[in-house]
């Protein structure tokens, strides 16, 4: 689901066209920052308002999401903690996200694993499960 989003955001906004020409004239960082505004801009599609949108006809007494494909927002795209923290309270069908990462220590998560990343924080609003 998040990797289908990701795309439908690039679509919506400027164009995978334009992406690429970003990456071939500035580099991949300034590629993956506009990629990461088209998903946090309100003006853009704030990724967000894209999973609530997604979310507002299912019944919080029936239904269930499933965050899938975390791994598109890698290595820098969207931290899946401000995903978490933005969509507190929004909407009340329960989510799960399925989060491609290490655990360290009890409340630790490491993003795939990637050692470039800085020390992974613990997050009291979640629960993990691994």
């Amino acid at each position: 689901m998040l990797s289908t989003l990701l795309w439908e955001a690039i679509e919506e906004t400027e164009g995978i066209e334009e992406v690429a020409a970003l990456e071939q004239a500035f580099g991949f960082d300034a590629a993956q920052e506009q990629v990461t505004m088209y998903l946090k801009d309100r003006d853009w599609s704030p990724l967000p308002d894209m999973i609530c949108n997604r979310m507002k006809e299912l019944d919080p007494e029936q239904d269930i999401v499933f965050l899938l494909r975390a791994g598109a927002m890698a290595p820098y795209i969207y931290y899946m903690s401000s995903l978490l923290d933005e969509m507190k309270g929004r909407t009340p069908v329960p989510a799960i996200l399925f989060y491609p990462g290490t655990l360290e220590g009890t409340t630790g998560l490491r993003f795939m694993d990637m050692p470039m990343r800085e020390a992974p924080l613990g997050n009291y609003r979640v629960k993990i499960y691994g």
